[in-house]
């Protein structure tokens, strides 16, 4: 499997709340958000990413989607061009383009970078 698919598997068990999405991380993996995204910071491991940055993060709204458009495969960094869409708890819908970047060891997830404009999701809280 290439290391876009890969990335693919995982948004899609991601989505479908199939906890195999797990089987794509390495345990001991860094995600980086912007600052001003809800909850927003740099966080290490599967347990914090998954049962502390995610839960607190969603909690801030009715509905959010990370809809992947673009997969582009850059040997051992996978770029994903999509958008956010969603619905706060506010009742205030939001459309943001995203890019995120994947560090890919081994079959593994090392690293995930996030870049948005997270002020417009801000703004929909």
């Amino acid at each position: 499997m290439s290391n876009a698919q890969l990335i693919q598997e995982f948004y899609e068990s991601f989505k479908n709340k199939d906890k195999k999405y797990l089987n794509f991380c390495h345990d001991d993996m860094e995600w980086i958000t912007v600052d001003k995204m809800p909850n927003g910071g740099t966080f290490h491991g599967v347990k914090e990413i998954f049962e502390e940055y995610f839960p607190k993060m969603l909690s801030n709204f009715r509905e959010f989607h990370a809809i992947p458009e673009q997969f582009i495969d850059l040997k051992d960094h996978v770029m994903v061009v999509g958008k956010y869409q969603g619905i706060s708890k506010s009742d205030k819908n939001f459309d943001v383009p995203f890019s995120h970047v994947y560090l890919v060891q081994d079959g593994k997830i090392i690293q995930f970078r996030q870049f948005t404009d997270a002020q417009k999701i801000q703004e929909s809280l």
